[in-house]
This record gives C-alpha cells, sequence and structure tokens, in this order.
C-alpha cells in the first residue's frame, strides 16, 4: 500500500551552495562504484591462474542460469561444456580481472584482448571484450557495470579506441546500456557443429 504525506508536495528547496555534484561522467561513474561497493564491498584485480577453479565455477554458475532467459535447452547442452573453461591464456594476460568480496568470493569476472574470439589478432587500436559474467546472486547490483568500466578503461590507458564485442542475447541490454551498439546478429562456432547465436557490438573509446 502506497501512502502519501503533506512532504511529498512540498516545493523542493534549493540545492546547497555547499553541496558538491559529480562535475564530470568520470567523477559520477566513480561515485556510483563508491556507492556500489558499500552495498556489496568488493575490490577489482587482475586474475590469476590461481583463480581458474573459482572462475570456471563463476560462469556455470552464471552461464547455466541466466542464459537459460534467451536460449533454447537443446542450445545451451550443446554450448555450456565448450562456455565452462576458462583459457590459462586468457588468465595470463593481465586484462581479465575478477570482482572479489573481502571475504575472496570472486562474484564476477570478464576482460578484453587484441586477439579476437576466433583467435586472429586485428589492429592495436581494436579491442575485444572477453567473457564477461555475473554470479547469479550479484546481478542487478552494479557490480557488472563496475568490472565493464574499468575493463574499459583499461583499454583505453593502453592506445585501444575502439572496443567489440560478441555479446549473448541475455547481454544485450547489458551493453546497450554502456553505449555499445549492435551492428548484427552472428553465430559463434564454440567446437565444430555447435554454435551459440550471438550479436556483434562495439563503442567508441575516444
Amino acid at each position: 500500500m502506497f501512502g502519501c504525506y503533506d512532504d511529498d508536495f512540498r516545493e523542493p528547496e534549493r540545492p546547497d551552495s555547499s553541496c558538491s555534484f559529480p562535475s564530470s561522467l568520470s567523477e559520477a561513474l566513480a561515485v556510483g562504484a563508491q556507492e556500489i561497493r558499500k552495498s556489496v564491498p568488493f575490490t577489482v584485480r587482475a586474475a590469476m591462474p590461481a583463480d581458474t577453479a573459482e572462475i570456471d565455477a563463476l560462469f556455470r554458475a552464471s552461464y547455466g542460469q541466466l542464459l537459460k532467459q534467451h536460449y533454447a535447452a537443446a542450445i545451451l547442452d550443446a554450448a555450456l561444456p565448450a562456455l565452462l573453461h576458462t583459457s590459462p591464456r586468457l588468465l595470463n594476460s593481465g586484462t581479465f580481472f575478477v570482482a572479489e568480496t573481502g571475504g575472496g568470493e570472486i562474484i564476477a569476472a570478464g576482460g578484453w584482448t587484441q586477439a579476437t574470439p576466433f583467435g586472429g589478432v586485428g589492429p592495436r587500436e581494436i579491442g575485444h571484450m572477453r567473457r564477461v559474467a555475473v554470479h547469479p546472486d550479484h546481478v542487478r547490483c552494479g557490480i557488472g557495470s563496475v568490472l565493464l568500466e574499468h575493463i574499459l578503461e583499461n583499454a583505453r590507458l593502453t592506445g585501444v579506441e575502439r572496443m567489440c564485442c560478441l555479446s549473448t542475447l541475455t547481454a544485450r541490454e547489458f551493453y546497450e546500456a554502456h553505449g555499445f551498439v549492435a551492428s548484427g546478429d552472428v553465430d559463434l562456432a564454440l567446437k565444430p557443429g555447435v554454435y551459440l547465436p550471438a550479436i556483434q557490438m562495439a563503442r567508441d573509446l575516444v
């Protein structure tokens, strides 16, 4: 039940000139990140090979539950085994990160590489998003947004000017909310005869 009070109809007070407001998008994002960390305290750090088992468990929980919203069971039965193992090369890249709680629990992971998901390497100024996921218990808390901004800033500092992304159907709205634009549908080949419908997306970093 909703209640209305006299204060709901009071004329808004003018902002106190002593209050401070974000003066830029980067400052606003930093303030937002601080608020998110207050509700779910975590830090973002580079992933390590020792994280392999926990990251694979994260993907198993995230993909296994969240992708059901947009993919048929038959597609997931065939595709999931190929998605649940993280490449050692990716974990050693220095550009793959985890969000870790104060208790040491990994609740999100993701990164970027110069190499495409298909293995080729393009121009240095083009980057490619790789395997961003948040644990189902922590989705829609802003953790994925903080992690994504960390990834994009890391790429920007190395000279990347445009970030490409092969998004799952489930993650499309998330990437669109962060400035990525879809350019077409693709079938991502996971192994011979196994394909996952995905969306080619990209955004400029400069």
